[in-house]
């Protein structure tokens, strides 16, 4: 009998330190400055958490305080303030205690929309509405000279893009950058569509590449294109736009791209064509 009332003392002991640690409130310790990489700011963001338990501790960092906007530079959080979130989301001053700084400076931590992000998005939106398979590819017609807006690190940002006309050769895209449900930005984005290689087998030869079926259109109306000029041992490379399609060894108009001019060009490859001796300069 003694030894039994020895073991439950002892057990008893062991377990009143458990007990004292799950019935302790939680602390919230406010930091004087914190730095936040979303939107929307925590209890977590902003403070060091410690005691109670680590399913209590969860909940308390979890509760919102603030929300910012996707330009604000940031924002003051109050100790009084802090408590009234936690009041309002159930926890009652016994089981979370609120000690540190009397405010917490939040800063969010930005980063800039890049170019490429925007490229992709209307990539994506001209690779959707363009038939499957067609191997076109979406090259940036002009660099991006208006500045594009700052955001927070870590939050989500949607790129709309939506071609205005055509979606082949050079395209207009009306693109909207947005953040936290707030429109950022709207601007143009003017893009070069081409078409990618065919899915018919080609052989390579000196001169250009020769397509297994000699009925294969290498060159389709509106595509950008390189446009070889050979004068007086003087080559130069110039882009255009053809204006139909055209098959090997086929002439075909050209538009220059920086002069506007028509021009004919004969075909000797995909997206490829070379200005015939005697023709208009472009």
């Amino acid at each position: 009998m003694r030894s039994f009332r020895y073991l439950l003392a002892a057990a008893v002991a062991a377990l009143a330190p458990l007990a004292a640690r799950a019935g302790d409130p939680v602390v919230v310790e406010l930091n004087p400055s914190a730095t936040v990489g979303t939107n929307l700011i925590t209890v977590g963001d902003v403070a060091l958490i410690s005691g109670g338990d680590a399913g209590t501790r969860a909940r308390v960092a979890k509760v919102d305080l603030f929300e910012l906007k996707a330009r604000s530079a940031g924002t003051v959080v109050g100790r009084l303030s802090v408590c009234y979130r936690l009041e309002l989301a159930g926890f009652d001053a016994g089981a979370v205690r609120v000690t540190g700084a009397d405010r917490v400076t939040v800063t969010p931590a930005r980063r800039s929309v890049t170019a490429d992000e925007v490229l992709a998005a209307a990539r994506a939106e001209l690779l959707r509405q363009l038939p499957p398979g067609s191997g076109a590819t979406v090259e940036l017609a002009q660099p991006v000279v208006v500045k594009l807006p700052e955001v927070p690190a870590d939050e989500r940002v949607t790129i709309t893009a939506k071609p205005r006309g055509r979606t082949t050769g050079r395209v207009q895209m009306d693109v909207t950058i947005a953040c936290g449900g707030e429109t950022l930005l709207g601007m143009a984005l003017h893009v070069n569509v081409t078409d990618g290689p065919r899915a018919d087998p080609q052989v390579q030869q000196a001169g250009g590449t020769t397509p297994a079926n000699p009925n294969e259109v290498l060159v389709r109306a509106r595509q950008r294109v390189e446009v070889s000029v050979s004068s007086v041992g003087l080559k130069m490379i110039m882009t255009g736009e053809a204006q139909s399609d055209g098959l090997l060894g086929q002439t075909v108009m050209v538009q220059n791209s920086e002069s506007k001019k028509l021009v004919p060009a004969k075909v000797t490859g995909a997206g490829k064509l070379v200005i015939e001796l005697g023709g208009t300069t472009p």
